[in-house]
């Protein structure tokens, strides 16, 4: 199967691109992190996929509308 054969079939499925998958996918994982646990934004950056914390920090403000740390502050608050 090739790569651009797979890419339509999987968007015209679920209405969005691998990518975004995969983004979204992480970004519930932060989200749960986040809420779940008291690791530092650099590590859950880590374990969901993204080397640079910083680029992590800006696909979460991205997708969810606030920083990590504001989202942790609101789910705990």
């Amino acid at each position: 199967m090739s790569a651009g054969y797979f890419s339509g079939v999987f968007k015209r499925e679920t209405k969005m691109t691998y990518g975004q998958y995969v983004m979204q996918i992480r970004m519930e994982m932060a989200k749960e992190l986040l809420r779940s646990s008291d690791l530092k934004a650099f590590e859950i950056a880590e374990r969901v996929g993204y080397a640079d914390p910083n680029y992590f920090s800006f696909c979460f403000k991205k997708q969810a509308g606030i920083s990590p740390k504001e989202y942790r502050a609101q789910m705990r608050g």
